[in-house]
């Protein structure tokens, strides 16, 4: 893209051509206004042509004239480098080169399981943050918490909420990052239930006499 500039041959104006179309004149309500007695109210009419190949000049029946490299002209496509003139007022047309550049949005990040999985006596995965229960859910994604985390959990370690109506159920979370958490495929729910005192001692009891 390319910004086409108006600068004074002193250097005391200067005009940066914002939109495609602009006028010039003595007239406040043009978008370039010059106060010089030899400008006329609407002097002439300024166009970004839309490929970036210059500016169309075309003078709008003005007193003194419109001149490009010191030629009068009625329409004409000028380029930079071309000096302008508007009555006595006199500019040298400058083109910048400018790269326009859209932001992208980062993509985001998803956090990956790490640390250590650990198992119990039987083989079974163990639940991060009570290694000795069994694991029965997985984090989403693994687990973003700032301690490392294999993000493997009993349900009894995870946070819930229970969905109001609909379908009721209910949504599990790791405690520390709120990642989702579902179910491990292929592991049961259920926890085995532990043997109260009266059964271990019924237990100890037979062991006892079948020896």
């Amino acid at each position: 893209m390319v910004r086409y500039i108006l600068q004074s041959g002193n250097s005391t104006a200067r005009y940066e051509l914002c939109s495609r179309v602009c006028t010039v004149g003595r007239n406040p309500g043009n978008q370039i206004c010059l106060t010089d007695p030899s400008v006329s109210s609407f002097h002439a009419e300024l166009t970004i042509m839309p490929d970036g190949g210059g500016v169309r000049i075309r003078d709008l029946k003005s007193t003194n004239g419109t001149l490009v490299n010191g030629e009068a002209i009625t329409d004409t496509v000028a380029q930079p480098g071309h000096s302008l003139q508007f009555g006595g007022i006199e500019f040298a047309l400058t083109g910048e080169t400018v790269e326009i550049k859209v932001p992208t949005a980062a993509a985001p990040k998803i956090a990956q399981a790490s640390g250590c999985v650990q198992t119990l006596s039987d083989g079974t995965l163990a639940c991060s943050r009570n290694p000795g229960l069994p694991a029965t859910h997985q984090a989403l994604g693994g687990c973003g918490a700032v301690v490392k985390c294999p993000g493997y959990f009993a349900a009894s370690s995870l946070r819930s909420t229970k969905l109001a109506g609909g379908t009721a159920g209910t949504l599990l979370f790791c405690p520390d990052c709120n990642a989702r958490c579902e179910a491990i495929p292929g592991v049961s729910l259920t926890q085995p239930k532990k043997k109260g005192l009266f059964a271990r001692l019924t237990q100890t009891v037979q062991m006892s006499l079948s020896r």
